[in-house]
């Protein structure tokens, strides 16, 4: 299946994935803090592109804190969530911490098994409060400086 979406470079920096009702943001406030936000039902109308632009940042400058703020994610498919496993267990080591922000109980589940099967479990929190993901960040960012 032939995936069609459109990837953007933000004035910001930032670069931008998106196909029908899906938007993958990335953006790096620091060299080793990358922020992935999700919008939308991941039905794998991106193919590879959300993992291959972490990859991206990860042969940069791993290892990398990992935020992906998911609140407004409505799922994906088993297979996207198939994708995600193996790219976990096969990055774990270029990975510092994964922190991911949910919205749903749907997702929550969805991350959390994504994480038993990964084998990442010390290395991934989930969050339901935003409060508590937002400072988690700004922690990062204040150690990370460059």
């Amino acid at each position: 299946m032939t995936q069609v979406f459109e990837r953007e470079v933000l004035p910001d920096g930032s670069v931008r994935i998106r196909s029908h009702k899906t938007e993958f943001v990335f953006t790096r406030p620091k060299a080793s803090v990358l922020v992935v936000t999700i919008t939308g039902y991941d039905k794998g109308q991106l193919g590879t592109a959300p993992l291959d632009e972490i990859g991206s940042a990860l042969r940069v400058a791993a290892p990398v804190q990992l935020f992906v703020d998911a609140r407004n994610a409505v799922g994906a498919t088993v297979r996207v969530s198939e994708d995600w496993t193996r790219f976990l267990t096969r990055h774990a080591a270029d990975l510092e911490h994964v922190h991911v922000l949910v919205g749903s109980k749907m997702v929550e589940l969805t991350v959390a098994i994504a994480r038993h099967l990964s084998r990442i479990e010390r290395l991934m929190q989930i969050y339901s409060d935003p409060g508590i993901f937002e400072t988690q960040l700004e922690a990062a960012c204040r150690r990370h400086a460059s």
